[in-house]
């Protein structure tokens, strides 16, 4: 009886440690990357949205209690767009106010554990300290950049989602300027080896990273057609250099112009004049920034081989959404633009729905790669409600000069 209950004890105290490992990863855990990491939603950063980013979420399925965040108040930085519907049933995306939010974490004694940093591209990641009041200074305050803060932090568990802005600048100006808009693979390949090469040397953390979602697939570049339907039939509208086709891009900047009746031909109702350049991207451009995305992916793959790094290719879950939806509680969620659920106002960054599922497909990736049993997020909390503003607690009045000149 005694040699039972001392088995029974054993397999108690091994069930408990292994349990326990993945606890044991997350005692540091910390989050790199750009506005996809903070939980940028709606247009800006607000502290409602930031509560439940992909970081937090997994935090919280993993019993973290204090996982730190550079909490912003209400209604924002920038200040969240909002949805208006007129009486003739047109609507129209704006800002939420005329004022900014303002930091309500600025004085945390330590490094935040969520450091995705809007707007941030591999080169900010490993040189970027300050920028005059943007969001470097509102989430690394001046304490480093994000890569030494990353080493300094001494994690036993990395995200890393970064080369977003290397691409999608390309897409939401209508430009492919190399070395401006986009970023050449070999700055690429290059910033992304020193990150790399300085995570895995320089700590001692596991690290999963996330691949670059094709940015030609999100609701920016597909809600608006390149053509309008007139008795069944498609007239193409006019983009800078003549009648688009159906590789071109029309962005969803575009839709105050054509409300204008640009893009329209005469004998439609419109204007005829053309859509300005910075609204559309033709297939030749389209092309390159596609492809670029492809190659970037192809070193963060390479990277993930040659530094045994768990990989998230996220673009299976983006072209299944796309294609034939993700079927959640019963429930088709698409990324339709306003109506398919898991993209947010700005047709760039995922709703909380599409956070939460990004969250889940993490935990499933690092469940399977190192054995752990971190529970999923229960989706159906997200279907029916929304987060809502934090009414607790008050705000430090510190205001961040400049901050609205900061990139998206």
């Amino acid at each position: 009886m005694k040699r039972l209950f001392s088995i029974l004890f054993i397999f108690s105290l091994l069930g408990f440690l292994i349990s326990g490992d993945y606890q044991d990863s997350f005692e540091r855990y910390y989050a790199l990357g750009d506005s996809l990491t903070a939980g940028f939603q709606n247009g800006g950063l607000v502290d409602y949205y930031q509560q439940v980013s992909f970081p937090a979420l997994i935090a919280k399925q993993a019993g973290v209690e204090d996982f730190a965040l550079p909490l912003v108040s209400p209604p924002g930085i920038p200040p969240l767009l909002k949805l208006e519907v007129d009486q003739s049933g047109n609507f129209s995306i704006v800002p939420s106010s005329s004022n900014y939010g303002h930091p309500e974490n600025l004085y945390y004694q330590g490094i935040y554990n969520n450091l995705g940093v809007p707007g941030a591209t591999t080169e900010d990641f490993i040189n970027t300290v300050s920028d005059n009041g943007g969001f470097h200074d509102l989430i690394l305050r001046g304490m480093g950049t994000q890569l030494q803060l990353a080493v300094v932090a001494h994690p036993t568990l990395i995200t890393l989602w970064i080369g977003n802005n290397d691409v999608l600048g390309a897409l939401t100006s209508g430009k492919v300027i190399e070395g401006v808009t986009i970023v050449p693979v070999s700055v690429f390949r290059y910033n992304m080896e020193t990150i790399v090469g300085a995570l895995k040397t320089q700590t001692n953390a596991k690290i999963v990273m996330i691949t670059i979602p094709q940015v030609s697939l999100i609701p920016f570049s597909t809600y608006i057609k390149p053509y309008i339907e007139v008795q069944g039939q498609k007239v193409y509208l006019i983009g800078p250099h003549g009648r688009l086709t159906d590789n071109d891009l029309v962005l969803l900047t575009a839709q105050t112009y054509i409300s204008q009746g640009y893009g329209i031909p005469s004998q439609y109702g419109g204007t005829g004049l053309p859509l300005p350049d910075e609204v559309v991207v033709d297939s030749h451009e389209r092309s390159i920034i596609e492809k670029r995305v492809s190659n970037f992916n192809s070193i963060i793959k390479d990277l993930g081989s040659e530094y045994d790094i768990t990989v998230l290719d996220i673009n299976d879950l983006l072209k299944k959404a796309a294609t034939e939806g993700l079927i959640v509680g019963g429930v088709r969620l698409t990324s339709q633009y306003l109506t398919g659920g898991l993209f947010s106002l700005d047709g760039v960054h995922p709703s909380t729905i599409g956070y939460a599922l990004i969250a889940n497909e993490i935990i499933k990736l690092m469940n399977e790669r190192f054995d752990w049993e971190i529970p999923l997020v229960n989706i159906g909390d997200f279907l029916w409600s929304s987060p809502r503003p934090s009414m607790a607690g008050k705000h430090l009045e510190v205001k961040v000069k400049g901050i609205e000149a900061i990139r998206r």
